[in-house]
């Protein structure tokens, strides 16, 4: 079923309830650990709670819990009732949780999108260049979770206040580390350590299809510097960007940086202009294309069995 119908009905269902249940729990406190950019306009969070989420209400011996989401506000409203939408918005499931070891407390991840909800035109995912835009006069985002179970009214943490440094640089530095892909023996590189892990070298955009494909594969130890990996690189450097005679800085500029091999780095220039870490294992020639005014494009991967 579509999420916004989905939503719609959720909504009504409790709006007409006039004899909603409340669960007798304190709100959750939530602290933020860390965001990092996963494909497209898709990013990972994670926070703590001292509440398991996921299943607190069968943890207090009731059932009925329909999904438990996070929602971010974008734009500093500060509304998070579900009669409400948020027009900017990062939101996602809570799907993973871990306790963690010596701490009543508990690791929650959710995959959040951000969206435009007043763009209704079918494409309404926010671009780099924009959601920092967006961003960039905030210090921090609030966030909240929000529970919904029948016949209970919504249940809502406290707010968490996501450090906006933090989500800006996950936007700018969009690959964090090469995938790394399950074979059977019989289809891995040769090499003289049988157990080594295997990256996906290189993907390839294939236009006919309207997905990236797998272009090559090697081992994680032969893949080139890239993304977190470039800090390990015997040479690394930010290159900057410019504009105009005066070669004045270009800040939040979308670009693409081109290696010798063909591979490419998307990103988003920072508030001096500067590109994500290159790094380079000896001396490479790179080619860098500028672009303010990207088209929103979705480009969609084939599942694949993957190893985190």
């Amino acid at each position: 079923m579509d999420r916004k119908i989905y939503k719609v009905l959720l909504i009504a269902g409790f709006l007409l309830c006039s004899s909603c249940l409340h669960l007798n729990v304190p709100p959750a406190r939530l602290e933020f650990v860390s965001i990092t950019h996963e494909i497209s306009s898709s990013y990972d969070l994670r926070f703590t709670s001292d509440r398991n989420l996921i299943d607190l209400y069968e943890d207090h011996g009731r059932r009925g819990q329909i999904g438990t989401w996070i929602h971010c506000s974008l734009n500093g409203d500060p509304d998070f009732s579900i009669e409400h939408e948020i027009v900017l918005e990062a939101s996602g499931i809570v799907s993973g949780m871990r306790l963690i070891e010596g701490d009543r407390r508990y690791e929650m991840f959710a995959n959040i999108s951000v969206e435009n909800h007043a763009v209704n035109d079918g494409r309404n995912h926010i671009r780099p260049v924009e959601l920092v835009q967006i961003l960039k006069p905030q210090e921090y985002i609030p966030c909240k979770v929000v529970i919904t179970a029948f016949p209970f009214v919504a249940y809502y943490s406290k707010v968490m206040y996501m450090p906006t440094s933090r989500f800006i640089a996950a936007i700018e530095n969009p690959r964090v580390a090469p995938a790394r892909i399950s074979l059977k023996q019989s289809d891995r590189p040769r090499s003289l350590l049988p157990f080594a892990s295997v990256c996906i070298v290189r993907w390839r955009y294939d236009l006919a299809l309207g997905y990236e494909q797998i272009d090559s594969l090697g081992l994680c130890s032969d893949v080139p510097y890239a993304g977190m990996l470039a800090s390990f690189a015997p040479n690394n450097t930010k290159l900057k960007v410019v504009s105009g005679s005066a070669e004045n800085p270009a800040p939040f500029a979308a670009y693409t940086i081109i290696r010798a091999d063909g591979r490419r780095e998307p990103g988003v220039t920072d508030d001096k202009g500067r590109t994500h870490e290159v790094g380079f294992s000896e001396y490479e020639t790179v080619r860098i294309l500028i672009n303010n005014n990207l088209d929103v494009v979705q480009r969609w991967t084939k599942w694949t069995d993957t190893v985190p």
